[in-house]
Protein backbone atom coordinates (compact mmCIF):
# COMPACT_ATOMS: atom_id res chain seq x y z
CA UNK A 1 0.00 0.00 0.00
CA UNK A 2 2.47 2.52 1.09
CA UNK A 3 4.47 1.75 -3.09
CA UNK A 4 1.34 2.52 -4.51
CA UNK A 5 1.24 5.96 -2.47
CA UNK A 6 5.06 6.94 -3.71
CA UNK A 7 4.37 6.08 -7.13
CA UNK A 8 0.83 7.90 -7.09
CA UNK A 9 3.30 10.68 -5.28
CA UNK A 10 5.72 10.48 -8.26
CA UNK A 11 3.12 10.73 -10.88
CA UNK A 12 1.36 13.76 -9.57
CA UNK A 13 4.72 15.62 -9.10
CA UNK A 14 5.87 14.80 -13.03
CA UNK A 15 1.58 15.88 -14.19
CA UNK A 16 2.00 19.32 -12.13
CA UNK A 17 5.34 20.07 -12.93
CA UNK A 18 4.48 19.36 -17.06
CA UNK A 19 2.57 22.71 -17.40
CA UNK A 20 5.59 25.09 -16.00
CA UNK A 21 8.20 23.08 -17.87
CA UNK A 22 6.29 23.16 -20.87
CA UNK A 23 5.97 26.91 -20.54
CA UNK A 24 8.79 27.85 -19.86
CA UNK A 25 10.94 25.24 -22.03
CA UNK A 26 12.70 27.55 -24.28
CA UNK A 27 13.64 29.82 -21.46
CA UNK A 28 15.20 27.12 -19.49
CA UNK A 29 16.74 25.51 -23.08
CA UNK A 30 18.22 28.74 -23.69
CA UNK A 31 19.86 28.81 -19.87
CA UNK A 32 21.13 25.27 -19.59
CA UNK A 33 22.90 26.04 -23.71
CA UNK A 34 24.37 29.52 -22.40
CA UNK A 35 26.24 27.53 -19.29
CA UNK A 36 26.79 24.37 -20.95
CA UNK A 37 28.32 26.16 -23.82
CA UNK A 38 26.83 23.38 -26.16
CA UNK A 39 24.29 23.83 -29.26
CA UNK A 40 22.09 20.84 -28.05
CA UNK A 41 21.00 20.09 -24.89
CA UNK A 42 21.78 16.54 -23.55
CA UNK A 43 18.60 15.48 -21.73
CA UNK A 44 19.15 12.74 -19.74
CA UNK A 45 15.75 11.77 -18.93
CA UNK A 46 16.54 8.95 -15.98
CA UNK A 47 17.77 11.71 -13.75
CA UNK A 48 14.89 13.81 -13.85
CA UNK A 49 12.86 10.31 -13.10
CA UNK A 50 15.53 10.49 -9.96
CA UNK A 51 14.56 13.79 -9.00
CA UNK A 52 11.00 13.33 -9.59
CA UNK A 53 11.01 10.07 -7.33
CA UNK A 54 13.39 12.19 -4.55
CA UNK A 55 10.82 14.85 -4.36
CA UNK A 56 7.79 12.09 -4.31
CA UNK A 57 9.66 10.49 -0.99
CA UNK A 58 10.51 14.03 0.83
CA UNK A 59 6.99 14.52 0.35
CA UNK A 60 5.88 11.42 2.06
CA UNK A 61 8.63 11.38 4.25
CA UNK A 62 9.05 14.68 5.48
CA UNK A 63 6.13 16.52 4.74
CA UNK A 64 2.83 14.39 5.04
CA UNK A 65 3.64 13.21 8.47
CA UNK A 66 2.94 16.78 9.04
CA UNK A 67 -0.97 16.68 7.68
CA UNK A 68 -3.64 15.78 9.82
CA UNK A 69 -4.46 12.05 8.48
CA UNK A 70 -7.77 12.79 9.88
CA UNK A 71 -10.12 13.33 6.81
CA UNK A 72 -12.69 14.80 8.76
CA UNK A 73 -10.78 18.19 8.95
CA UNK A 74 -11.30 20.81 6.85
CA UNK A 75 -10.24 21.42 3.15
CA UNK A 76 -9.07 25.10 4.54
CA UNK A 77 -6.57 23.64 7.23
CA UNK A 78 -5.48 21.02 5.13
CA UNK A 79 -4.60 23.42 2.72
CA UNK A 80 -2.99 25.51 4.96
CA UNK A 81 -0.69 22.80 6.13
CA UNK A 82 0.05 21.85 2.42
CA UNK A 83 1.16 25.47 1.80
CA UNK A 84 3.22 25.47 5.14
CA UNK A 85 5.11 22.52 4.78
CA UNK A 86 4.74 21.09 1.77
CA UNK A 87 5.21 24.79 0.41
CA UNK A 88 8.31 25.21 2.43
CA UNK A 89 10.27 21.55 1.84
CA UNK A 90 9.60 22.80 -2.08
CA UNK A 91 10.77 26.21 -1.37
CA UNK A 92 13.99 24.56 0.78
CA UNK A 93 14.61 22.12 -2.20
CA UNK A 94 14.28 24.58 -5.31
CA UNK A 95 16.43 27.15 -3.28
CA UNK A 96 19.48 24.67 -2.80
CA UNK A 97 19.47 23.79 -6.24
CA UNK A 98 18.58 27.27 -7.77
CA UNK A 99 21.07 29.61 -5.94
CA UNK A 100 23.72 26.85 -5.65
CA UNK A 101 23.27 26.76 -9.80
CA UNK A 102 23.14 30.89 -9.05
CA UNK A 103 26.49 30.96 -7.28
CA UNK A 104 28.49 28.93 -9.46
CA UNK A 105 27.67 29.71 -13.22
CA UNK A 106 27.41 33.06 -14.66
CA UNK A 107 24.45 33.02 -17.04
CA UNK A 108 22.32 31.48 -13.97
CA UNK A 109 21.02 34.48 -13.53
CA UNK A 110 18.95 35.49 -10.41
CA UNK A 111 15.22 35.56 -12.00
CA UNK A 112 15.95 32.21 -12.21
CA UNK A 113 16.62 31.37 -9.02
CA UNK A 114 14.09 33.40 -7.63
CA UNK A 115 11.07 31.96 -10.59
CA UNK A 116 12.06 28.21 -10.00
CA UNK A 117 12.04 28.87 -6.56
CA UNK A 118 8.61 29.83 -5.89
CA UNK A 119 7.49 27.04 -8.34
CA UNK A 120 9.15 24.29 -6.13
CA UNK A 121 7.20 25.47 -3.17
CA UNK A 122 4.27 25.83 -4.78
CA UNK A 123 4.36 22.26 -6.75
CA UNK A 124 5.36 20.33 -3.65
CA UNK A 125 2.18 22.55 -1.82
CA UNK A 126 0.01 21.43 -4.53
CA UNK A 127 1.15 17.71 -4.88
CA UNK A 128 0.94 17.37 -0.85
CA UNK A 129 -3.19 18.69 -1.11
CA UNK A 130 -3.69 16.39 -3.43
CA UNK A 131 -1.70 13.17 -1.91
CA UNK A 132 -3.33 13.94 1.55
CA UNK A 133 -6.47 12.49 0.65
CA UNK A 134 -4.48 9.26 -0.30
Amino acid sequence: MYSVKIILCIILVIIVDMPYLYLNADFFKKKTLQISGKKYPNNRIYSALVVYIAIALGIIVFVLPNIEPDTSKSIGERLKRSLLYGGLFGLISYAIFDFTNHFMFDHWDIYVSIMDTIWGGLLCAIVTFIISYY
